[in-house]
């Protein structure tokens, strides 16, 4: 889809841009405050790659999620992809701290917590990005793409002019965390199955060990 898409061709009140990016510079604020051990790589790599990243994309839509094109689309996956890709380096990180047995206690729960934070947030993303095909495609007419997740606002068995908004993807993200399965909205494809799997499997083995380190530390 090369050509940009107008605001005429959004049928219901356009997404607020804020949010997303709000949540961006929160995941990578959080990254700078991590020991380099659970990086892995140079501290500069991810803010500088997510702005530049993020640069073209508000200007593109500064406010509101009114057009896309395909570079835009796949400037926005790869944002996304960025910020999950480094959020797994990190839990690869906090693992090999927690495994070490030479981790100071009350700093390695700490950064866990950090990390935790920033794989609800990087996966809320993910889910945002990935649902019918985007923000902007979900409040096309007749939502043209097929969706990946449905939520309970849809199950009303008519028509609904209700579109999740990226909180809703980021309260998902939440729930899958904590639960490690689906509660009230429920994944369609494979792709959202396997999204998330892995978040799931990243969650409870951070709860699994971080758990398992704190009996010592108490004990």
């Amino acid at each position: 889809m090369a050509a940009a898409r107008s605001a005429a061709q959004v049928t219901e009140t356009p997404e607020h841009r804020w949010p997303a990016i709000a949540a961006v510079v929160v995941a990578v604020v959080i990254y700078a405050f991590l020991p380099p051990s659970f990086i892995g790589v140079p501290r500069w790599i991810l803010p500088t790659v997510t702005t530049l990243l993020a640069i073209p994309l508000i200007l593109l839509n500064p406010h509101h999620f009114t057009r896309e094109t395909r570079w835009s689309r796949w400037m926005g996956i790869a944002l996304t992809a960025v910020l999950v890709i480094f959020n797994q380096v990190e839990v690869v990180g906090i693992f090999k701290e927690l495994l070490s047995g030479n981790a100071h206690g009350p700093t390695v729960l700490l950064n866990s917590a950090q990390v935790w934070a920033t794989d609800i947030i990087a996966f809320g993303l993910a889910y945002w990005e990935l649902d019918g095909r985007g923000p902007i495609s979900r409040r096309l007419p007749a939502d043209p793409q097929a969706r990946d997740f449905r939520f309970p606002q849809e199950d009303t068995g008519k028509p609904t002019p209700w579109r999740p908004v990226f909180f809703d993807y980021l309260y998902f993200s939440l729930s899958n965390m904590i639960a490690f399965s689906p509660t009230d909205v429920m994944p369609f494809t494979t792709r959202a199955k396997g999204l998330m799997a892995l978040q799931a499997i990243t969650g409870f083995g951070l709860l699994a060990l971080v758990i398992a380190r704190a009996v010592n530390i108490l004990t």
